[in-house]
């Protein structure tokens, strides 16, 4: 009788040790390399030992799976010897025991160490480490020799280091944001910071015919009165004609001139050298490039070398935190509900931005990019206020509101019915 208590010790402590391994498992895996970090900065106890296993997760998965496969093999081995003393040699013994075992095992060798382990994960994970990473210097001829059998099958080691890619990061963040830990607009900001290095200075820039610029024969006076107009604190300077910039213009050399000689000169003796960049060059390399050579303007250039715009370090931050007014800035979105079916657009905004966020249909041109561009393809002509633009096919009219000279400034867009097929269409279709 005395051996058949051994034996149910012997069980008990086999399902403990694999409730043990089960929920180590689970615990390892759970823990992320940058809380384990910050374990070992806060100097937990175990987080050395646990950061050593982040380190190589397939000694402690494989020193795991041996110390389970161990005491699962006993425990069923201990069942069997308790049923067949009991029952004797028969099948019906066997069967007893093989069932008891597996539901043994699955609820308290697995399924619910599994679930602890995945709700305490940190502090079971500094626990169980410094045992998990003895038994691994216990096993390591038998994971050195697993791991060299494993790299002949697969060009790899047993369990290959899993990469965290960028779309993954980005689910995460998106997760975070349902769940309630991320605002709505942390979220968009992470995004940005995601596509920050893919967008190019054709992106950010402000295109030629907006740009605000200052001729070299214009003195400090007419370029105070400009800078007074237009709020801007830098501008740029053109030669003969616009395509050949001279300079950057900035208020405060204009504004000390004035006061150091009391009278107005000519701008040329107060320019800086402007930086020219190309419309293909990437924004954070411009950012960088812009902080070390301490400037906050820069000239962009198209692939022929003519000037089309102008790129500044508020239009690449805004990349990242959206628009940033200023006290001469007037908050004008660039697409807005009127009523049903009807948007005024600022007529700048893609072809490609419009058709997302209005489901639309709207051809794409390599000859224009926004849709004041596609206006001025359709019509043919030099534009006015109160043109309109039919595209029937797509379900849209356009109709010219708001202009300065002969620039669009706004659009009103207007969904309507586009034309039935005709019975020859259909029947050709």
């Amino acid at each position: 009788m005395i051996e058949y208590y051994l034996y149910i010790i012997i069980f008990i402590l086999c399902l403990i040790l694999s409730g043990f391994f089960s929920g180590s498992e689970v615990a390892l895996f759970s823990i992320t390399r940058a809380k384990v970090r910050t374990l070992v900065n806060d100097k937990e106890p175990g987080s050395e030992a646990l950061a050593t296993l982040k380190k190589s997760p397939d000694r402690f998965l494989i020193t795991i799976l041996i110390g389970n496969n161990i005491v699962n093999i006993l425990a069923a081995s201990v069942a069997t010897a308790v049923a067949i003393g009991l029952l004797g040699e028969t099948g019906f013994a066997v069967t007893v025991s093989t069932i008891v075992v597996v539901l043994l095992l699955l609820v308290f060798g697995e399924v619910w160490p599994k679930m602890y382990a995945s709700r305490n994960a940190t502090r079971l994970s500094l626990r169980f480490s410094p045992i998990i990473l003895f038994l691994s210097q216990i096993f390591a001829p038998v994971i050195f020799i697993f791991n060299k059998i494993a790299g002949k099958m697969t060009g790899a080691g047993a369990f290959a280091h899993h990469m965290i890619t960028e779309e993954e990061i980005k689910e995460w963040i998106d997760v975070g944001q349902e769940e309630g830990t991320i605002e709505k607009d942390e979220q968009e900001m992470l995004h940005s910071v995601f596509e920050f290095s893919d967008t190019r200075v054709r992106e950010v820039m402000t295109p030629r015919i907006d740009v605000v610029m200052l001729e070299d024969t214009s003195s400090s006076d007419e370029a105070l009165e400009l800078f007074k107009n237009t709020g801007f604190s830098r501008l740029p300077v053109w030669h003969e004609n616009i395509d050949t910039i001279r300079g950057i213009l900035n208020v405060k050399d204009a504004i000390f001139s004035v006061l150091e000689t009391h009278e107005s000169i000519p701008i040329v003796e107060l320019l800086s050298e402007p930086l020219f960049v190309p419309e293909t060059k990437n924004i954070d390399d411009l950012l960088r490039e812009l902080r070390v050579k301490k400037t906050h303007m820069a000239i962009v250039l198209d692939e022929y070398g003519s000037f089309v715009g102008i790129v500044t370090v508020e239009d690449i931050l805004e990349e990242l935190v959206g628009d940033i007014l200023d006290e001469f800035d007037t908050e004008e979105h660039e697409l807005v509900r009127v009523a049903e079916d009807v948007y005024s657009v600022d007529a700048r905004i893609w072809v490609e931005d419009l058709n997302k966020q209005l489901d639309l249909h709207l051809p794409m041109s390599e000859t224009y990019e926004t849709i004041a561009g596609l206006v001025i393809e359709r019509l043919g002509n030099i534009p006015r206020i109160g043109d309109v633009c039919e595209l029937a096919e797509e379900g849209v009219r356009l109709v010219i509101i708001q202009m300065t000279g002969k620039r669009i400034n706004r659009l009103k867009l207007i969904r309507i019915q586009p034309p039935e097929p005709s019975d020859e269409q259909e029947r050709t279709g």
